[in-house]
Order: C-alpha cells, then structure tokens, then sequence
C-alpha cells in the first residue's frame, strides 16, 4: 500500500498489516532517496524478514523538493511493503517532522528506525519529546563536499542522543565512536539479502554477448566518484591486450555517467564498454557475468558485491571498509589496493586466464554468503536489537561495539 501524508493533515487511511497484538511490535523506518541502490535494498530485505519474526515495518519515504521519491516509494509498494511518503519541501521543513510524529501516534509505532542523515535529524526532531526509542543504521558517510561533510558532523552530533546506532562495518563504527557516541550504543550489524530471490534470473541479460562469445566482466553501482569506475575503465586497455573477447558491463546510473562514458571513448575501449544504467532484474545480470569487479575507493558494506558472491561469482574487490570480511583473500576471491588500475587488470586476466579458480572462488563464496549475510540472519539480529531497545532504552554494553 502507497500512501502520501498530506500537509492537509487529512486522516491518515488505513493499512492492512493486522494488529498490534498480532504483530509485537511495529517500526516506523525513515529513509531519504534519489533511487534504488544498496541501503534501499537493505531496507526491504530488512523489513521482509523482520516480518517473518512478528514485526511489522511501515517505510516512511521523504519526499524532497528537488529529488522525487516516487521511483523508490513504488519500489518498495511493488515489493508488498507498506509506505508513506513525506512531503519535505526544503533542507529544514520542520513540518515534515510534525507529519512523522503523526505517522508514530497513528500507527502507534513501538520504534523508529531511521536510515541516513536526513532521516536521523528529522526522526530525532519528530520522537524527541516521546518516550519512542529511536535506533540508526548508519550506511555510509560521504565527505565528497563541505556541505556533505558538515551534514556528516551533524548526524555525528545527532546520533549521541539516540538509543542505540549500529554501523554497517567496523571502520563506519569507529567513526560514530569518534564522534561522541558511546560505545555502550554502539553495533556492528552486517547487511543481509534475500539469498532465494537470487538464484531466480528470468532471463538472460544479454544474449546476444554470449554469442558472440564475449568474456563478460561486469560491476555494478551508482555512477559516483566513490564506486572506483574511472580506475576500472583505465584498467581494461591491459585486459584487452591479453583478452581481446572482453566486454565491461557496468550497470547502474548515477550523476557520472557522462564524464565515464567520455573517458571510455578516450581510452579508445568503446566498443568493448557497455553502460547499460539500471536494471530491475539483477539476479539476471548476475549471471550473465564471468567475473565480477568492485572498483571503490570507499564503501560501507556493499551489497551488490553480497549479491555476486551469492550467486557464485568469482570476485576482484578492493580492500576498503568491511570488503575484507566479505572477500577472503584467496578463499572467496582476489583482494587488491584501491585506486590501482595496474592491479585490477593484472587479477582480472589471472582469473580470466584459469576457470578452474574461478569456480572455486565462486562455490567459497556462495557458500560464505548463505552461511553469514542471509536476510534471515540480518533480520534476526536487529529483532534481538529492537527487544533490547525497547526492554533497557539501551544496550549495557562496555568496550568495543558488540556484534548483535
């Protein structure tokens, strides 16, 4: 069900997730977005399980005046969640606050959850003089430009006041902690994705390269300085020279995607480049891959690199934020330094170049993905968070963030 609150203050309709009693507890998450990328994904994969476990989840979108929330509100409608979408006409609408407040007292929301800075101020500002407790999930901070690293100051400042924060990889926690939270509200919880939806492709993505008998190395992400591209695009020159059959499929959009298409024709590598943009049905682009690449420069815990290796992808990765606990080096795939383009094309023919590694990085991988970052196991753990919030308003806990 899709829901728009109106600043009408009209009564709010109502939405069929069954009662309280039924469910336990009912969570009210806070997410502001330009489109579908990976915490999006988590979010869904979150509430997904979350109601398995008797909790219910309503998603609450902001809807900003510059950037339309509509293609992540139908989103997450298509994928049977419940969501509101909230008006947000300006960097600081405090009415926008007031219709969250009324979406907690409505629904009578046990907890909110908010995801990112925007959704921590405004969550903050809307719970404040409840008794709500209020929970965090910090994704990533970019300090691309002062306005982002001043927003990132403030969440820092925010979040000392909330109940409990848990960071996606240690390096996002050390940060929080650097920022004054205490480590008692401190945690560590690895993102988690729908493991069975992926071994559903309806298609393959792209017929026509495979029988041509094109090598596909593929990566996937938001076209933005942070996912790397630029060094993925400067390595496959060298790749061709070795694998002239190679074809590099990066899929995703992203405010990029013009200045890489430019260095692709640049680097003369047009023809063996293809930018696809977004793709809804991923377990298919997955599979049409023969290798997958993440090329970042900095991430929190990526979950397109979650999906290749679940689905049996041999992996090159650089070594930045939580990458090494998901990729180990030799075991279930290739380590390498970030901003290297020697390197990535070096690993990218080793692997090329011996199928056999490849199937076996693969079959580690798959096997480490269903053992550890399952959306059950991911849900699980922020149910026992939730329960903790609500008993003790938080987590007694001393030393280094714990890992629920």
């Amino acid at each position: 069900m899709l829901l728009r609150i109106a600043k009408s203050h009209l009564e709010l309709p109502h939405m069929d997730f069954g009662n309280k009693s039924e469910f336990g507890m009912r969570v009210l998450h806070l997410l502001s977005s330009s489109g579908v990328y990976g915490a999006e994904k988590m979010v869904v994969s979150l509430a997904k399980g979350l109601r398995q476990l008797g909790c219910e989840s309503i998603l609450g979108i902001f809807d900003n005046l510059h950037v339309g929330s509509s293609g992540v509100a139908t989103y997450m409608r298509e994928q049977g969640l419940n969501t509101v979408v909230i008006p947000c006409n300006g960097k600081i609408d405090m009415t926008a606050a007031e219709e969250i407040r009324r979406c907690i007292n409505v629904y009578e929301i046990s907890l909110l959850h908010s995801h990112g800075y925007k959704a921590d101020l405004y969550g903050y500002v809307a719970a404040r003089n409840t008794r709500l407790p209020v929970v965090a999930t910090s994704h990533f901070w970019t300090r691309r430009t002062m306005a982002l690293r001043i927003y990132a100051r403030l969440d820092q400042f925010v979040l000392r006041q909330f109940d409990h924060v848990v960071a996606v990889s240690d390096k996002i926690a050390a940060e929080i902690l650097a920022g004054g939270v205490s480590s008692k509200l401190v945690s560590v919880i690895d993102n988690g994705i729908d493991l069975a939806a992926l071994q559903r492709p309806s298609q393959s993505f792209d017929v026509e390269l495979r029988a041509r008998g094109k090598r596909i190395v593929g990566a996937v992400g938001r076209l933005v300085d942070q996912k790397g591209f630029d060094y993925l695009l400067h390595a496959i020159p060298s790749v061709l020279k070795q694998f002239p059959e190679t074809v590099l499929l990066i899929v995703g959009e992203g405010p990029k995607r013009a200045k890489l298409e430019a260095l692709a024709s640049e680097l003369k590598i047009t023809d063996s480049v293809r930018f696809t943009g977004a793709c809804d049905d991923m377990p298919s682009v997955y599979s049409s891959f023969d290798l997958f690449v993440l090329s970042s420069v900095d991430e929190g815990m990526p979950l397109a690199l979650i999906e290749a290796m679940a689905i049996g992808k041999p992996v090159v990765a650089t070594r930045v934020a939580a990458v090494p606990r998901l990729v180990l080096e030799g075991v279930t795939g290739r380590l390498i330094e970030p901003r290297d383009p020697a390197a990535i094309s070096a690993t990218i023919c080793e692997l090329l170049g011996d199928p056999a590694t490849c199937e076996r990085l693969g079959e580690a991988a798959r096997a480490r993905m269903e053992a550890r970052f399952s959306s059950e196991l991911m849900a699980e753990r922020y149910h026992r968070l939730y329960r903790n919030v609500l008993k003790r308003r938080a987590p007694a806990t001393d030393g280094a963030p714990c890992r629920n």
